[in-house]
């Protein structure tokens, strides 16, 4: 009967904890931790002078939203942040004796958006909308550098930033930059359209006044050609019998040789209104 008694406070005064795969259990004991961290199983202890706590191991993902941070060039940008990490299996009870289960509030949070503004101050506004990627390996080693000190870990590919936003300062400038340039475009394409007008314009009058010439030196040439042609004809007997011809084409007459009063020869030329009159 007294070994019921006694097996009956045991079992009062004993207490059994489950340990599943993903986490780790450390035990504290009167107020003193035991170092070190004990693995999947089931584990008895005594409830009255012992407590067991249990930590999570896995993977596990955090999000900041809306982190603000200054680039190279002074520039504000807005940043979402996930964060993939995990906690050391082998050192979980130095960071719940050190940190407690606030450890995001207290280490992942602020060394998020240290480690945020950190990388930004490495680029210009837009080296980081071009190669983001850059960033991204910027924050994740800051990030990886202030939190291991704190048994929190995050692999190299831990870090994305999503709903990444630009100032609207930024944004109103890189409009108005938009606008200048179209604007520019625009007086472009409209000079270049006035000037090729202007061209053809010039090139058709150089055209017509190129045909205008072209046309009086073929009319010369062949003028030249005719007067060519015409001067190599005009023989000596073609001119006298040309001559006679006019003579008589023209009304003219040959000269009549009549005797004077006096016996003298007289040469009379008629002309053609008196060799009208003298026609019967």
């Amino acid at each position: 009967m007294k070994s019921v008694k006694v097996l009956l406070v045991g079992l009062l005064l004993t207490a059994c904890g489950q340990v599943d795969p993903g986490e780790r259990a450390t035990f504290v004991k009167w107020g003193s931790m035991y170092q070190t961290c004990y693995g999947p199983g089931l584990y008895w202890y005594n409830p009255l002078s012992t407590n067991m706590d249990l930590i999570n191991v896995q993977v596990q993902a955090f999000e900041a939203k809306d982190l603000s941070a200054a680039t190279k060039d002074l520039q504000e940008v807005h940043a979402t942040v996930v964060v993939n990490y995990l906690l050391d299996g082998q050192q979980c009870h130095k960071m719940a004796a050190e940190v407690g289960h606030q450890y995001r509030e207290k280490v992942l949070f602020p060394a998020l958006q240290d480690a945020l503004k950190a990388g930004t101050a490495h680029f210009n506004i837009e080296e980081i909308i071009r190669e983001r990627g850059k960033l991204r390996t910027e924050v994740t080693k800051a990030l990886q550098a202030r939190v291991r000190p704190f048994y929190i870990s995050v692999n190299d590919e831990g870090v994305n930033l999503t709903n990444f936003g630009l100032s609207k300062a930024y944004m109103a400038a890189v409009e108005a930059k938009q606008i200048a340039e179209q604007n520019v475009i625009q007086a472009t394409r409209n000079a270049e359209a006035v000037r090729e007008k202007a061209k053809g314009g010039a090139d058709a009058v150089r055209e017509e006044a190129k045909g205008f010439a072209d046309r009086l030196k073929i009319e010369g040439e062949a003028q030249s050609a005719y007067n060519a042609k015409v001067s190599a004809s005009l023989t000596d007997i073609l001119v006298r019998n040309r001559s006679v011809d006019a003579w008589a084409q023209g009304g003219s007459q040959v000269p009549h040789i009549v005797t004077g009063s006096g016996g003298g020869l007289l040469i009379q030329v008629p002309t053609p209104a008196t060799a009208k009159k003298e026609q019967p």
